[in-house]
C-alpha cells in the first residue's frame, strides 16, 4: 500500500533505519548518468547535504557543466568519464573513487538510455545498448562497489527505475524490459543484503518534466493518466530512500500511482485502463514522431 509519499511497502522490509543527515554529510557518493536528465538534479540535492560526489557519464562536457552547477566552496565534485557497459570502465570508476575520495558509501544508479519505437523496427544495436546500459551496467557497477560497503557494514544503493518497469508501456518495449529487470534486481539484492548494514532501494518515476527524455516525446494531447513529475521530486525520493531505507518509491501523480497498484493486482485491468485513457495511443504517436531519429544516441548517459 502507499503512504503519503508514494512509498510502496513490501512484506519483509529490512529493519535497517537508513542514514541520518549526519551520516550523509561527508559521505562518499557516486551518481551515474550525471551529465544530463535527472542526474544533475539528484547530484545537486546530494551536494546540498554535503556528500562528497563523484559524477559519472560518457560525456565529459556534460559532467563539467554539472560540476560547475553543483560545486560548493571547498568541495569540487570528482568527474569520471566512463562507459558503464564495459567491464574495464566499471572497475575504473570504483578504483578512481577509492583513490581520490575513499570507499563509496552511496551509489545512485541513474545511467540509462531510452528508445521509443515499434519493437520490430528497433535496430538490434539499440536493443543491445539499452539492455547493456540500463540493466547490465547497473548490476555490474553495483557488484564492484558492493564489497567496499560490506567491509564497512555501511552504505546505500539507489536504483533509478521507471513506472514502465512495473507495467506495460508499448512502443517503449525495449526500455521496459530493462526496467522490469531492475525491479527484480533491487528486490532480490535487498533481501540478500538484509542485516549487512547496506541498504538497497528503487525509485520509479513516471515521465519527468523539463529534463527527462519523455519531455521530448511530443505527440500532443498527453492523456490524464500520463502526466509528468518534476525532476526535484525524483531527487527528493532518492533522499527519502537513503534516510528511511525505503524499499521503493513511485514518483507519480496520484492517479498514476493508483494504476501502479492495479498493475500488480491485475495487469489486464491496468492495460484496459491505459487503452481507454489514450495512453497507448499517445505512445504510438510519440513513436511515430521520433521515427526519423533512427540513429541510436551514444551520449545519453
Amino acid at each position: 500500500m502507499f503512504d503519503e509519499s508514494g512509498d510502496t511497502r513490501k512484506p519483509g522490509n529490512s529493519t535497517k533505519r537508513g542514514l541520518s543527515l549526519r551520516d550523509i554529510a561527508g559521505a562518499v557518493g557516486i551518481v551515474t548518468g550525471a551529465s544530463r536528465g535527472i542526474g544533475p538534479v539528484i547530484a545537486a540535492h546530494l551536494a546540498d547535504l554535503g556528500v562528497r560526489l563523484a559524477l559519472v557519464a560518457r560525456s565529459r562536457a556534460g559532467l563539467e557543466k554539472t560540476a560547475q552547477t553543483i560545486a560548493r566552496p571547498g568541495r569540487e565534485p570528482l568527474i569520471i568519464t566512463a562507459d558503464l557497459t564495459e567491464i574495464p570502465g566499471q572497475q575504473r570508476v570504483i578504483d578512481t573513487v577509492c583513490q581520490e575520495l575513499g570507499p563509496p558509501e552511496l551509489l545512485i544508479c541513474n545511467a540509462g538510455i531510452e528508445y521509443l519505437t515499434l519493437f520490430h523496427e528497433a535496430p538490434v544495436e539499440a536493443i543491445r545498448e539499452v539492455i547493456l546500459t540500463n540493466l547490465f551496467g547497473t548490476e555490474a557497477l553495483v557488484r564492484v562497489a558492493l564489497p567496499h560497503m560490506l567491509r564497512r557494514r555501511r552504505g546505500h544503493i539507489v536504483v533509478i527505475g521507471s513506472v514502465g518497469g512495473r507495467t506495460a508501456y508499448p512502443y517503449a518495449t525495449v526500455n521496459c524490459s530493462a526496467k522490469h529487470g531492475l525491479v527484480g534486481f533491487t528486490w532480490s539484492l535487498r533481501e540478500e543484503l538484509r542485516g549487512s548494514g547496506v541498504g538497497v532501494s528503487a525509485v520509479y518515476p513516471t515521465m519527468v518534466s523539463r529534463v527527462g527524455i519523455a519531455a521530448r516525446w511530443n505527440a500532443g494531447g498527453r492523456p490524464a493518466l500520463l502526466r509528468t513529475v518534476p525532476p526535484e521530486a525524483v531527487a527528493a525520493a532518492v533522499l527519502r530512500c537513503i534516510r528511511r531505507d525505503r524499499v521503493e518509491i513511485t514518483v507519480a501523480p496520484p492517479l498514476e500511482r493508483v494504476a501502479d497498484v492495479c498493475s500488480a493486482v491485475s495487469p489486464r485491468l491496468t492495460a484496459w485502463m491505459a487503452r481507454t485513457a489514450g495512453v497507448y495511443r499517445f505512445l504510438r504517436a510519440a513513436a511515430a514522431r521520433t521515427a526519423a531519429e533512427r540513429e541510436f544516441p551514444k551520449d545519453t548517459k
